[in-house]
């Protein structure tokens, strides 16, 4: 009966080939003969000339090989076209498995496609200016041994201890600017913050930058209405302080009104004339930041004055290194060239801005990358966004092979209709090409459906970023290069996902597949394939829970962190009294005023004040210096924290030794200083600290230490609490200038706000209350990194799950179903429905032990980039190694709970007849 089987199959086959071979030659000719002609009337014939022409011509070879060549592009199309239709219907009929498979890679390039965009945001972006390639931040390095100027902006040290900045001298610029045949423009710029009011209006903190006269110019911003500033604003200033503002905060303020031009907006409270609104797209140079106020260098000393005590203003002080400075290179003159002017001249200039007044001997100017400007964005989250997109890509692989799986085992029903289609004369390239059609049509769907859900989800990041008090969040463009990275990983995954099951395709055996019987020994060999995908596919899954689990609980270790102090019910708002309008006395007076008001509002217990606010809100680091000891190099930065008389005890920090601040601590009185546990165990080791002085750059005289107070938190929940001293800001007027203010009340103090700004208001109407929060929203917004990656492995990791459970079930069905007739023998000889069931979980317990030991290992592998990122546990944290396996196999025995259900209740005569 085989044989002839075999005979029957080879004359159908060979019938329908020469069939097929013939009527492909007829279309052929055909559509040979109608290019021709189509050519012949393109070139002037007339339709039954063209015909005899093409007709006459039909030999000719090289018109054939053109006409061959138009004639298989039009037929690859038409196959195309044929393929993808059938590809529809195939989808039509398997509406479950389309749902599934355009489900999870819409998950699966959706989270891809909102972490690139916010990956492109910190590490690709760059200003949108006018070729921001040639645009060069300028930097300078000098020796660790090296006297270095103050400098007020970013300072740091290199691996070799040398000292980095990126500040400048207002006369050091000047010196640089006069080397114009070394760069087309530079230009230098400072990012400040002022209170603004328009037109009586409240006064509320806006972000500005003092920039140079050359600015807009060098970058090529054009103004959106009226003009930018140019060089005539950096020297004539007799017609008072001009400003540019942005177009976010013209339609704020103005509601787009052309006649703001001209109108003046108070600055610090010194009128400033409107010039001109930037660009929507331009936002400064800072790529974290919408700035709203642009005004010229040379109005520093009217808008932001220094401290009386000072001799100097930032523009002729040699010696206050605070401007940031950028050049634009000539196209004609070589970039190290340009740097080594640049560099002598900065050596020359330098000298005045020295502590000793003498030029260094290792000082040296660089060129870094200015296409990004001021760019904080990139230190803070580079690291973040890389391993962000290393578990988004997990997750699309593990999507990836989910599918694969899915639609090897579908293809495994397909077995007799590929066979048939080979038997009648298909190629198995054909075969490879409907299969690739298929998945490519299922991810070119799931691209689609992706990039929307991107779309939506595309700030969900900066918003779990956001401060709760300040809602501005990271601008992202959704731009072209998402949109292609979304059709590239839809393309690759469609490819990446068919492969397998066109290549099982290819195998197929054209006897076996039109007979329908099927071995048990070539069905387990068929199926390895798609159990090493779940033993891959379970891997995976174990990787993202592990993560999931080290993330959730650094999150919740550091939310368990001991404070030092009592969080709840403190209300926290910051002021910024002008210096225009507040000298360091005046702040003062003002402070203790408010002091008296705020407390008399009903629900306060007690009321302070501080630099900083301690947990999120930075440092504040000082000189400290034991009276009668020698200096020792690198323990003289300590952090300092100017404070109110009840601050300690608004905080309820416990006062160990001696004694807080009280209202004896003024002015006049001897000067006093409370340090916390571990200053005092530093510096005071094998004595008592109390009654003991020391020196400090801020103050003028010893400072007495007259208490010890508790060990707290201070910048962040991470790090050591650092040594630290309080000091009592009536003592220090001239260090008083921005202040937090701290209430602790007896109910939630988000209730008397409102009373909290009257009371301000009261004094100075135009003072704005800023960042106004609660201390434990401050806690919670110094974890947002946190929170984030535990958030989104979490759902990382319950994806994982959900793909695996499916990946499992499809596995185990189709095995199932292929080994129907093997469960039927066995349950006629005498086989239990207990011990089918065994069988079966037997094999998904394998498969699953597995995948989680190779997951256990490449977890393992991987912890060593995630081990900075943790708190309070390592990498190979046995509990949660335990917890992801244990979860990993009770998903994977519950999933194969149904297959196996089904096998152990297979009718054995029904079974006997299956093949």
């Amino acid at each position: 009966m085989t044989s002839r089987f075999h005979v029957f199959a080879a004359k159908l086959s060979g019938m329908f080939g020469r069939r097929k071979a013939d009527h492909e030659f007829d279309d052929e000719m055909r559509l040979h003969l109608q290019l021709l002609t189509e050519r012949f009337i393109r070139q002037g014939m007339r339709p039954e000339e063209a015909a005899s022409a093409a007709r006459r011509q039909f030999g000719n070879t090289t018109l054939l090989k053109q006409s061959r060549r138009e004639m298989r592009s039009i037929m690859s199309l038409s196959n195309l076209g044929r393929d993808l239709r059938f590809s529809v219907r195939q989808l039509r009929r398997n509406p479950t498995l389309a749902l599934v498979a355009i489900t999870s890679l819409a998950l699966g390039i959706g989270a891809n496609t909102a972490i690139f965009a916010v990956a492109k945001k910190v590490l690709l972006d760059t200003l949108p200016v006018k070729d921001p390639k040639q645009l060069r931040m300028l930097t300078w390095v000098a020796g660790h041994d090296q006297k270095v100027p103050l400098v007020w902006g970013d300072a740091s040290s290199n691996a070799s201890g040398d000292h980095i900045s990126s500040s400048f001298s207002y006369p050091v610029f000047e010196e640089l600017h006069k080397q114009t045949e070394a760069f087309q423009y530079l230009f230098a710029f400072k990012d400040v913050q002022m209170t603004a009011a328009v037109d009586g209006h409240p006064a509320d903190l806006v972000s500005a930058e003092f920039v140079s006269g050359d600015t807009f110019n060098a970058l090529g911003v054009q103004p959106l209405l009226g003009r930018t500033l140019t060089a005539a604003d950096d020297t004539d200033t007799s017609a008072g302080p001009v400003a540019v503002i942005s177009e976010a905060y013209w339609a704020a303020h103005f509601a787009r009104s052309p006649s703001a031009l001209g109108r003046t907006i108070s600055l610090n409270g010194i009128p400033a004339t409107i010039v001109g609104i930037a660009p929507g797209s331009f936002t400064g140079l800072q790529i974290d930041t919408v700035t709203q106020v642009f005004v010229p260098i040379v109005t520093q000393p009217v808008l932001l004055p220094r401290p009386q005590n000072s001799s100097a203003s930032l523009l002729n002080n040699p010696q206050s290194w605070w401007l940031l400075v950028m050049a634009r290179l000539r196209p004609d003159v070589p970039e190290i060239s340009a740097q080594a002017r640049l560099d002598a001249i900065l050596r020359q200039a330098a000298a005045a801005g020295m502590p000793d007044g003498k030029a260094p001997t290792q000082f040296h100017l660089r060129f870094q990358p200015g296409d990004r400007g001021l760019d904080y964005l990139k230190d803070a989250f580079a690291k973040p966004s890389y391993m962000l997109l290393a578990l988004s890509g997990l997750v699309l692989l593990l999507a990836c092979v989910n599918l694969a799986n899915l639609l090897l085992a579908r293809a495994a029903t397909r077995e007799r209709e590929v066979s048939t289609r080979l038997a009648l004369g298909a190629g198995r390239a054909h075969i490879v090409r409907q299969m690739l059609t298929e998945s490519l049509l299922l991810s070119s769907l799931g691209g689609t459906a992706g990039l929307l859900v991107g779309y939506l989800g595309r700030n969900l990041i900066p918003r779990l970023l956001a401060k709760s008090w300040n809602p501005e969040t990271i601008q992202l463009d959704f731009d072209g290069r998402v949109i292609a990275f979304t059709v590239g990983i839809s393309l690759a995954t469609g490819i990446l996902f068919g492969l397998a099951p066109a290549w099982q395709a290819t195998r197929t055996n054209v006897n076996s597949g039109l007979k329908d019987t099927t071995h048990a020994t070539s069905s387990r060999q068929k199926m390895g394939l798609g159990k090493g995908l779940v033993i891959f596919q379970i891997a995976l899954s174990a990787i993202l829970l592990i993560g999931a689990g080290l993330f959730v609980r650094t999150l919740v270790n550091l939310n368990h962190t001991a404070l030092g102090f009592r969080p709840d019910n403190i209300l926290l708002f910051r002021l910024a009294p002008p210096k225009t309008r507040y000298t360091g006395p005046q702040s003062t007076a003002l402070y203790r005023q408010l002091e008296e008001k705020l407390a008399t509002i009903p629900g306060v217990r007690s009321v302070s004040l501080s630099t900083i606010a301690i947990v999120g809100d930075g440092y504040s680091g000082s000189t400290f210096h034991v009276s009668g000891r020698p200096t020792v190099e690198g323990e003289r930065r300590v952090q300092m924290n100017i404070v109110g008389t009840d601050f300690l005890s608004t905080l309820g920090i416990s006062i160990m030794r001696g004694r807080g601040f009280n209202t004896h601590d003024t002015h006049t009185s001897p000067k006093v200083a409370v340090v916390n546990q571990t200053l005092a165990q530093k510096y005071f080791p094998n004595q008592d600290p109390l009654g003991q002085t020391f020196e400090n750059e801020d103050a003028d005289g010893p400072i007495q230490i007259i208490g010890i107070a508790a060990d707290t938190r201070y910048a962040n929940l991470r790090t050591p609490t650092p040594p630290l001293f309080y000091l009592p800001y009536q003592q220090h007027p001239d260090n008083v200038s921005r202040m937090v203010v701290e209430l602790r009340t007896f109910a939630e103090p988000a209730g008397i706000v409102n009373q909290a700004r009257a009371a301000v208001a009261s004094l100075d109407p135009n003072l704005p209350l800023i960042e106004v929060r609660t201390m434990t929203q401050q806690i919670d917004s110094s974890l947002s990194n946190e929170r984030i990656f535990a958030r989104l492995t979490a759902g990382f990791g319950l994806l994982a799950l959900l793909l695996a459970s499916i990946g499992i079930y499809g596995i185990m069905s189709y095995t199932v179903a292929r080994r129907t007739s093997e469960i039927g023998i066995r349950m006629a000889l005498g086989a239990r429905a207990d011990q089918v069931l065994s069988i079966v979980l037997r094999e998904v317990s394998w498969m699953t032990l597995a995948g989680v030991a190779i997951g256990i290992g490449g977890a393992l592998w991987l912890g060593r980039f995630l081990s900075a990122m943790l708190y309070g546990l390592k990498p190979s944290d046995p509990l949660t190694l335990i917890t992801a396996a244990a979860l990993l196999a009770i998903i994977a025995l519950l999933a194969a709970l149904g297959p196996a259900r089904r096998a152990s209740r297979i009718d054995p005569i029904r079974a006997l007849r299956h093949e």
